[in-house]
Protein backbone atom coordinates (compact mmCIF):
# COMPACT_ATOMS: atom_id res chain seq x y z
CA UNK A 1 0.00 0.00 0.00
CA UNK A 2 1.12 3.23 -1.39
CA UNK A 3 0.29 6.98 -0.65
CA UNK A 4 -1.30 8.79 -3.95
CA UNK A 5 0.80 10.62 -5.72
CA UNK A 6 -0.14 13.84 -7.96
CA UNK A 7 2.00 15.45 -10.56
CA UNK A 8 0.16 18.73 -11.86
CA UNK A 9 0.57 21.14 -14.54
CA UNK A 10 -0.98 24.51 -14.63
CA UNK A 11 -0.76 27.83 -16.14
CA UNK A 12 -2.64 30.65 -15.24
CA UNK A 13 -3.00 34.70 -15.54
CA UNK A 14 -4.02 37.10 -12.63
CA UNK A 15 -5.39 40.76 -14.11
CA UNK A 16 -6.57 44.01 -12.48
CA UNK A 17 -7.98 46.78 -14.88
CA UNK A 18 -9.22 50.09 -14.31
CA UNK A 19 -7.81 50.96 -10.56
CA UNK A 20 -8.75 47.36 -9.89
CA UNK A 21 -12.75 48.05 -10.39
CA UNK A 22 -12.14 44.50 -12.72
CA UNK A 23 -9.60 41.71 -11.49
CA UNK A 24 -9.40 38.20 -11.91
CA UNK A 25 -8.04 35.25 -12.79
CA UNK A 26 -7.99 32.38 -15.27
CA UNK A 27 -5.82 28.95 -14.60
CA UNK A 28 -5.94 25.74 -16.71
CA UNK A 29 -4.67 22.21 -15.38
CA UNK A 30 -3.91 18.80 -15.93
CA UNK A 31 -3.75 17.25 -12.96
CA UNK A 32 -2.70 13.20 -12.97
CA UNK A 33 -2.78 10.83 -9.81
CA UNK A 34 -1.33 7.80 -9.48
CA UNK A 35 -1.60 4.64 -7.24
CA UNK A 36 -5.33 6.22 -6.23
CA UNK A 37 -6.25 4.88 -3.01
CA UNK A 38 -9.94 3.27 -2.43
CA UNK A 39 -12.04 0.82 -1.12
CA UNK A 40 -11.63 -2.11 -3.32
CA UNK A 41 -12.91 -6.11 -3.34
CA UNK A 42 -10.72 -8.83 -2.27
CA UNK A 43 -10.73 -12.55 -3.08
CA UNK A 44 -13.31 -14.55 -0.28
CA UNK A 45 -10.96 -15.62 2.68
CA UNK A 46 -8.14 -13.60 2.13
CA UNK A 47 -8.87 -10.80 4.69
CA UNK A 48 -11.52 -10.09 7.67
CA UNK A 49 -13.86 -8.64 5.05
CA UNK A 50 -14.42 -8.81 1.44
CA UNK A 51 -12.74 -4.96 0.96
CA UNK A 52 -9.64 -3.20 1.90
CA UNK A 53 -8.55 -0.29 1.27
CA UNK A 54 -6.08 -0.29 -1.82
CA UNK A 55 -4.39 1.37 -4.67
CA UNK A 56 -6.01 0.99 -7.69
CA UNK A 57 -4.98 2.43 -10.49
CA UNK A 58 -3.90 6.30 -12.45
CA UNK A 59 -6.89 9.08 -12.86
CA UNK A 60 -6.61 12.47 -14.78
CA UNK A 61 -8.11 15.56 -14.08
CA UNK A 62 -8.29 18.35 -17.02
CA UNK A 63 -9.58 21.23 -16.36
CA UNK A 64 -9.74 25.91 -16.79
CA UNK A 65 -10.64 27.89 -13.84
CA UNK A 66 -11.73 31.25 -13.45
CA UNK A 67 -12.76 34.20 -11.34
CA UNK A 68 -14.00 37.36 -11.48
CA UNK A 69 -14.48 40.24 -9.56
CA UNK A 70 -16.04 43.86 -9.98
CA UNK A 71 -16.58 46.84 -8.26
CA UNK A 72 -18.94 49.11 -9.83
CA UNK A 73 -20.01 50.96 -6.73
CA UNK A 74 -16.71 53.19 -4.85
CA UNK A 75 -18.37 56.14 -3.20
CA UNK A 76 -17.65 57.54 0.22
CA UNK A 77 -21.12 55.49 1.37
CA UNK A 78 -21.80 53.07 -1.17
CA UNK A 79 -19.34 49.73 -1.90
CA UNK A 80 -20.39 47.35 -4.32
CA UNK A 81 -18.24 44.10 -4.59
CA UNK A 82 -19.54 41.29 -7.06
CA UNK A 83 -17.12 38.09 -7.43
CA UNK A 84 -18.28 35.06 -9.79
CA UNK A 85 -16.18 31.77 -10.70
CA UNK A 86 -16.49 28.70 -12.50
CA UNK A 87 -14.45 25.68 -13.23
CA UNK A 88 -15.10 22.91 -16.26
CA UNK A 89 -13.36 19.71 -15.24
CA UNK A 90 -13.25 16.66 -17.69
CA UNK A 91 -11.36 13.47 -15.45
CA UNK A 92 -11.36 9.78 -16.43
CA UNK A 93 -9.65 6.74 -15.09
CA UNK A 94 -6.88 6.07 -17.15
CA UNK A 95 -5.40 2.54 -15.69
CA UNK A 96 -6.98 0.13 -13.32
CA UNK A 97 -4.04 -1.73 -11.30
CA UNK A 98 -3.39 -5.47 -11.82
CA UNK A 99 -5.30 -6.85 -15.16
CA UNK A 100 -7.56 -3.79 -15.32
CA UNK A 101 -10.40 -5.07 -14.34
CA UNK A 102 -13.49 -2.85 -13.28
CA UNK A 103 -14.00 -1.89 -10.02
CA UNK A 104 -17.79 -1.73 -8.82
CA UNK A 105 -19.01 0.22 -5.69
CA UNK A 106 -21.90 1.91 -4.86
CA UNK A 107 -23.83 -0.74 -2.99
CA UNK A 108 -27.88 -0.59 -3.10
CA UNK A 109 -28.88 -3.23 -0.51
CA UNK A 110 -29.88 -5.95 -2.87
CA UNK A 111 -27.37 -8.58 -1.75
CA UNK A 112 -23.96 -9.80 -3.76
CA UNK A 113 -23.52 -7.61 -6.82
CA UNK A 114 -25.76 -5.55 -5.84
CA UNK A 115 -23.83 -2.04 -7.31
CA UNK A 116 -24.50 0.92 -9.04
CA UNK A 117 -21.41 2.29 -9.84
CA UNK A 118 -17.90 1.09 -11.25
CA UNK A 119 -14.66 2.36 -12.05
CA UNK A 120 -13.67 1.26 -15.64
CA UNK A 121 -10.64 2.67 -17.57
CA UNK A 122 -11.46 5.38 -19.80
CA UNK A 123 -14.86 5.97 -18.06
CA UNK A 124 -15.44 9.42 -15.57
CA UNK A 125 -14.54 8.39 -12.13
CA UNK A 126 -18.29 8.05 -10.31
CA UNK A 127 -20.06 6.71 -13.15
CA UNK A 128 -23.14 5.18 -13.01
CA UNK A 129 -23.11 1.13 -13.90
CA UNK A 130 -26.37 0.06 -14.93
CA UNK A 131 -29.26 -2.02 -17.40
CA UNK A 132 -31.44 0.48 -19.75
CA UNK A 133 -34.94 0.54 -18.69
CA UNK A 134 -37.33 0.19 -21.05
CA UNK A 135 -40.89 2.03 -21.21
CA UNK A 136 -44.33 1.60 -22.58
CA UNK A 137 -46.04 4.00 -25.42
CA UNK A 138 -46.95 6.08 -22.36
CA UNK A 139 -43.36 6.84 -21.07
CA UNK A 140 -43.80 4.66 -18.15
CA UNK A 141 -41.01 2.35 -17.18
CA UNK A 142 -42.11 -1.26 -17.57
CA UNK A 143 -41.72 -3.78 -14.39
CA UNK A 144 -38.35 -6.08 -15.19
CA UNK A 145 -37.62 -4.91 -18.65
CA UNK A 146 -34.35 -3.67 -19.29
CA UNK A 147 -32.24 -3.78 -22.70
CA UNK A 148 -30.56 -6.63 -23.86
CA UNK A 149 -27.73 -5.04 -25.20
CA UNK A 150 -25.86 -8.09 -26.85
CA UNK A 151 -28.21 -9.62 -27.70
CA UNK A 152 -28.45 -13.29 -26.71
CA UNK A 153 -31.17 -13.39 -24.99
CA UNK A 154 -29.75 -13.13 -21.36
CA UNK A 155 -30.09 -10.30 -19.29
CA UNK A 156 -26.43 -10.29 -16.82
CA UNK A 157 -24.06 -8.16 -16.33
CA UNK A 158 -22.88 -7.96 -19.98
CA UNK A 159 -25.70 -5.70 -20.47
CA UNK A 160 -24.86 -2.96 -17.98
CA UNK A 161 -23.34 0.20 -19.54
CA UNK A 162 -21.91 3.29 -18.42
CA UNK A 163 -24.47 6.17 -18.01
CA UNK A 164 -23.78 9.87 -16.47
CA UNK A 165 -21.51 10.48 -13.40
CA UNK A 166 -21.80 11.73 -10.08
CA UNK A 167 -18.99 14.10 -10.48
CA UNK A 168 -20.64 17.38 -11.79
CA UNK A 169 -18.35 19.24 -15.20
CA UNK A 170 -19.40 22.51 -14.40
CA UNK A 171 -19.10 23.98 -11.20
CA UNK A 172 -19.92 28.16 -10.46
CA UNK A 173 -19.90 30.26 -7.25
CA UNK A 174 -21.56 33.73 -7.22
CA UNK A 175 -21.72 36.21 -4.27
CA UNK A 176 -22.19 39.92 -3.63
CA UNK A 177 -21.69 42.63 -0.49
CA UNK A 178 -23.09 46.02 -0.22
CA UNK A 179 -22.71 48.68 1.91
CA UNK A 180 -23.76 51.22 2.59
CA UNK A 181 -22.13 53.78 5.23
CA UNK A 182 -22.91 51.22 8.71
CA UNK A 183 -24.55 48.74 6.65
CA UNK A 184 -23.59 45.74 4.68
CA UNK A 185 -25.72 43.22 2.71
CA UNK A 186 -24.26 40.56 1.23
CA UNK A 187 -25.41 36.75 -0.24
CA UNK A 188 -23.31 33.70 -1.75
CA UNK A 189 -24.98 31.23 -4.36
CA UNK A 190 -23.21 27.91 -5.60
CA UNK A 191 -24.49 25.95 -8.88
CA UNK A 192 -23.23 22.64 -9.93
CA UNK A 193 -24.51 21.54 -13.53
CA UNK A 194 -24.27 17.79 -14.83
CA UNK A 195 -23.69 15.94 -11.87
CA UNK A 196 -26.10 12.46 -11.35
CA UNK A 197 -27.74 10.60 -8.69
CA UNK A 198 -28.36 7.40 -8.27
CA UNK A 199 -32.27 7.77 -6.08
CA UNK A 200 -31.63 4.95 -3.96
CA UNK A 201 -34.77 5.66 -2.47
CA UNK A 202 -37.29 5.80 -5.16
CA UNK A 203 -35.34 2.81 -5.66
CA UNK A 204 -36.41 1.19 -2.31
CA UNK A 205 -39.87 2.54 -2.19
CA UNK A 206 -40.39 1.69 -5.65
CA UNK A 207 -44.10 -0.40 -5.04
CA UNK A 208 -46.58 0.98 -2.63
CA UNK A 209 -46.08 -2.89 -0.41
CA UNK A 210 -43.51 -1.28 0.82
CA UNK A 211 -44.58 2.01 2.71
CA UNK A 212 -45.38 1.65 6.62
CA UNK A 213 -44.08 -1.66 6.60
CA UNK A 214 -43.17 -2.58 9.92
CA UNK A 215 -43.52 0.78 11.27
CA UNK A 216 -46.98 1.93 12.17
CA UNK A 217 -46.99 5.19 10.24
CA UNK A 218 -46.84 6.44 6.65
CA UNK A 219 -43.63 6.93 4.86
CA UNK A 220 -42.37 10.10 3.99
CA UNK A 221 -41.20 8.02 0.65
CA UNK A 222 -44.86 7.66 -0.12
CA UNK A 223 -45.03 9.82 -3.60
CA UNK A 224 -42.11 7.76 -4.97
CA UNK A 225 -44.69 4.31 -4.87
CA UNK A 226 -47.34 6.48 -6.51
CA UNK A 227 -45.15 7.73 -9.25
CA UNK A 228 -43.23 4.39 -9.88
CA UNK A 229 -45.98 1.64 -8.91
CA UNK A 230 -43.48 -1.50 -9.31
CA UNK A 231 -44.46 -4.51 -9.03
CA UNK A 232 -41.97 -6.11 -6.61
CA UNK A 233 -39.89 -8.93 -8.52
CA UNK A 234 -37.05 -11.20 -7.33
CA UNK A 235 -34.98 -9.33 -10.39
CA UNK A 236 -32.43 -7.67 -9.38
CA UNK A 237 -32.14 -6.04 -12.58
CA UNK A 238 -35.25 -4.41 -11.45
CA UNK A 239 -33.77 -1.62 -9.31
CA UNK A 240 -30.31 -1.30 -11.13
CA UNK A 241 -31.53 0.46 -14.29
CA UNK A 242 -31.00 4.31 -15.35
CA UNK A 243 -34.32 5.13 -14.61
CA UNK A 244 -33.36 5.66 -10.92
CA UNK A 245 -30.50 7.93 -12.43
CA UNK A 246 -31.67 11.30 -11.68
CA UNK A 247 -29.98 15.01 -12.83
CA UNK A 248 -29.08 16.29 -9.67
CA UNK A 249 -27.81 19.89 -10.86
CA UNK A 250 -28.50 22.56 -8.52
CA UNK A 251 -28.67 26.18 -7.48
CA UNK A 252 -28.13 26.93 -3.99
CA UNK A 253 -28.30 29.91 -1.88
CA UNK A 254 -25.71 29.09 0.86
CA UNK A 255 -26.31 31.96 3.01
CA UNK A 256 -28.08 36.20 2.99
CA UNK A 257 -26.53 38.15 5.65
CA UNK A 258 -27.95 41.54 6.49
CA UNK A 259 -25.59 43.34 9.20
CA UNK A 260 -25.10 47.02 11.25
CA UNK A 261 -21.76 48.20 12.26
CA UNK A 262 -21.18 50.54 14.80
CA UNK A 263 -18.23 52.47 17.28
CA UNK A 264 -18.35 55.04 20.10
CA UNK A 265 -21.43 53.28 21.99
CA UNK A 266 -21.47 54.90 25.36
CA UNK A 267 -18.29 56.83 25.24
CA UNK A 268 -17.51 58.89 27.86
CA UNK A 269 -14.73 61.65 28.99
CA UNK A 270 -12.65 58.95 29.93
CA UNK A 271 -14.03 55.26 27.84
CA UNK A 272 -13.36 55.05 23.87
CA UNK A 273 -17.02 53.90 23.65
CA UNK A 274 -18.15 50.10 22.68
CA UNK A 275 -17.39 48.82 18.69
CA UNK A 276 -18.72 46.19 17.18
CA UNK A 277 -21.14 44.76 14.48
CA UNK A 278 -24.80 43.28 14.53
CA UNK A 279 -25.67 41.03 12.21
CA UNK A 280 -28.59 38.58 10.97
CA UNK A 281 -27.77 35.44 8.69
CA UNK A 282 -29.96 32.48 7.05
CA UNK A 283 -27.98 29.98 5.85
CA UNK A 284 -29.46 26.93 3.18
CA UNK A 285 -31.86 29.51 2.28
CA UNK A 286 -33.46 27.45 -1.16
CA UNK A 287 -32.59 24.92 -3.39
CA UNK A 288 -33.51 24.93 -7.24
CA UNK A 289 -33.20 21.13 -8.60
CA UNK A 290 -35.41 18.97 -10.68
CA UNK A 291 -33.87 15.83 -8.24
CA UNK A 292 -36.27 13.75 -6.71
CA UNK A 293 -34.96 14.06 -3.25
CA UNK A 294 -34.47 15.58 -0.27
CA UNK A 295 -31.38 17.06 -1.82
CA UNK A 296 -29.37 16.77 -4.58
CA UNK A 297 -25.69 17.12 -2.72
CA UNK A 298 -25.33 13.73 -1.09
CA UNK A 299 -22.84 12.43 0.30
CA UNK A 300 -20.18 9.84 -0.91
CA UNK A 301 -21.22 6.15 -1.51
CA UNK A 302 -19.83 4.04 1.15
CA UNK A 303 -19.25 0.71 -0.24
CA UNK A 304 -17.78 -1.14 2.91
CA UNK A 305 -20.28 0.61 4.91
CA UNK A 306 -17.72 2.62 6.80
CA UNK A 307 -15.64 5.10 4.63
CA UNK A 308 -16.72 7.55 1.97
CA UNK A 309 -15.53 6.37 -1.56
CA UNK A 310 -13.66 8.71 -3.69
CA UNK A 311 -17.42 9.92 -5.49
CA UNK A 312 -20.41 10.44 -4.05
CA UNK A 313 -23.55 9.38 -6.06
CA UNK A 314 -25.89 7.02 -4.03
CA UNK A 315 -28.84 9.15 -2.12
CA UNK A 316 -29.44 6.36 1.04
CA UNK A 317 -31.94 8.24 3.13
CA UNK A 318 -30.36 11.66 4.24
CA UNK A 319 -30.57 14.06 6.92
CA UNK A 320 -32.19 16.91 5.39
CA UNK A 321 -30.01 20.09 5.43
CA UNK A 322 -32.21 22.59 7.62
CA UNK A 323 -32.44 26.46 7.17
CA UNK A 324 -31.42 28.28 9.81
CA UNK A 325 -31.25 31.62 11.02
CA UNK A 326 -28.70 33.25 13.45
CA UNK A 327 -29.22 36.74 14.76
CA UNK A 328 -25.35 37.75 16.57
CA UNK A 329 -23.62 40.76 18.27
CA UNK A 330 -19.86 41.23 18.09
CA UNK A 331 -18.45 43.62 20.88
CA UNK A 332 -15.05 45.45 20.95
CA UNK A 333 -14.44 46.56 24.60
Amino acid sequence: LKWETTITYNAGIDFALAKNILSGSIDVYHRKTKDLLMSAPVAAMSNFGNRVTKNVGSLENTGVEGSLTVRPIRTADWQWEITGNATYNKNKVVKLAGDGQPIAYGDIGLGSGSTAMCHQEGQPIGSFWVYQQVYDKDGKPLQGVVVDRDANGVIDDNDRYYYKSSIAPWLFGLSSRLQYKSWDFGFSLRASVGNYVFNKNKMAYRSPEFIGSGSGFMSNTTPYASKVNFKLSDKTYDALTDYFVENASFLKCDNITLGYSFENLFKGANYKGLSGRVYATASNVFTITKYDGLDPEVSAAKPDGSKPDVAGGIDNVIYPRPLSLLLGVSLNF
